[in-house]
């Protein structure tokens, strides 16, 4: 005993003891704090999971006007059903609803906790909730700004069919899933580029082309700054105007891009027309990546000399510019102080997207078989309105297939869906 009474009197003034008995005693709540961390992931887990699954069962209820009330509620279940994973033995219910022309649904459900409990916390309630338009309340205008570059006339390295081919049918793939029932309320525009754009367009805003006549012909950009935004081009101003000719080549013939189908066409609801378009048109010539983004948001934009888009701002249309290439700027394009260089292009369509954006415009960006091009997959991925959710990094036909049905899930969920 004396032995024992010994030890302890020992123990009570060694540090080290102290220390161990400290850091026993305090383990604890750190423990604890990180079983709450762990319970906290999971019940995000599971909302996200939930979250999902109540979209995807909304959106499906709204999807046609042809469904009655009853059928509508019933697929919303039925697809929430099918689209949620069962997390954490957790299975939730919807509630769903149609009120003032809106399919309304939510799921809740208490999810166990597994170290909050020791604090008093059995369940943590987890919700999520919904509500879709039916059709006819939002359209989406959509302008698919294409690479037709020579290019594209390959395969993607990691394997598939020839790019141009894999692009025509992610193409083809989004257009038949927007338009699918509902497709009055869904335009498409196509915006071809390579070295230059075919385009028709009045004859006033062409360097050296009367007021009054049709001009169809090869363009580059406008001078700069004109290149940079959507201000339709005075007449009275040859600054302001396409044809302009480059130091390199003066004026270019078109008889390549017309033999190639590659013309711009503006926004239409003739999908089939959209889509012979695309089927027909073949690679030709180098890279103007900013030269088809500036034709893109003109064809989106209501100023002249493309007024097939509705007014800017009124909330009620969806505008999408959808930018795909596989290669760098390799076309010269006009920059500030009279130079005229690749590089300007790169500066352009840098200040191009940060423009498009701020007027409204969204952007969807997807970088095709750029392994080896880093700045310009990095330039893409700014471009984009949501680089975590808009911009991909493709390198083979199904993965390019993929993004296409990604971009077209976020159109539907701007068009339909208003949480």
């Amino acid at each position: 005993m004396n032995r024992l009474l010994a030890w302890f009197r020992r123990f009570v003034r060694d540090d080290r003891a102290a220390v161990a008995l400290v850091f026993g005693v305090s383990v604890v709540p750190f423990m604890l704090a990180a079983g709450v961390a762990l319970d906290y992931s999971r019940a995000l887990d599971l909302k996200t999971e939930m979250q999902a699954a109540l979209d995807a069962g909304a959106l499906a209820a709204a999807s046609s006007r042809s469904l009655s009330d009853g059928e509508r509620i019933t697929l919303a279940k039925t697809t929430f059903t099918s689209n949620f994973r069962s997390r954490f033995g957790v299975v939730p219910v919807p509630t769903v609803t149609l009120v003032d022309g809106t399919v309304r649904a939510s799921a809740a459900a208490a999810l166990p906790t597994a170290f909050m409990k020791l604090a008093g916390i059995p369940k943590v309630e987890v919700g999520a909730n919904v509500q879709i338009g039916l059709p006819g309340q939002r359209d989406a205008e959509i302008a698919l700004v294409l690479d037709y570059s020579g290019s594209m006339n390959g395969p993607p390295r990691r394997g598939g069919r020839v790019k141009y081919q894999a692009m025509r049918d992610a193409a083809f793939g989004m257009i038949d899933d927007l338009t699918a029932g509902e497709g009055k309320h869904v335009k498409f525009a196509l915006v071809p580029f390579s070295q230059h754009v075919l385009v028709s367009l009045p004859g006033s805003m062409v360097v050296g082309q009367q007021p009054g006549t049709t001009w169809t012909g090869c363009t580059q950009d406008r001078k700069y700054p004109f290149n940079l935004s959507v201000t339709a081009p005075d007449p009275d101003e040859d600054e302001t105007k396409w044809g302009q000719p480059s130091h390199l080549y003066g004026t270019r013939p078109c008889g390549s891009y017309l033999a190639n189908g590659l013309v711009l066409k503006p926004l239409s609801d003739d999908h089939a027309a959209v889509k012979r378009q695309i089927d027909g048109m073949r690679p030709y010539d180098m890279t103007h990546i900013a030269l088809g983004f500036e034709f893109g948001w003109h064809v989106l934009s209501s100023n002249a000399p493309f007024t097939e888009g509705v007014a800017e701002g009124g909330g009620k249309t969806v505008k999408v510019l959808v930018l795909l290439t596989d290669g760098n700027q390799t076309e010269q394009a006009f920059g500030p102080d009279g130079s005229e260089s690749p590089e300007d292009g790169e500066r352009n369509l840098e200040q191009l997207c940060r423009n498009a954006k701020a007027a409204g415009i969204t952007v969807a960006t997807v970088a095709f078989d750029l392994d080896e091009s880093p700045s310009t997959v990095e330039r893409l991925r700014d471009c984009a309105s949501d680089p975590s959710k808009l911009f991909f990094d493709v390198a083979s036909s199904a993965d390019l297939a993929a993004a296409f049905d990604g971009i077209r899930s976020k159109i539907q969920e701007a068009i339909f869906i208003a949480r």
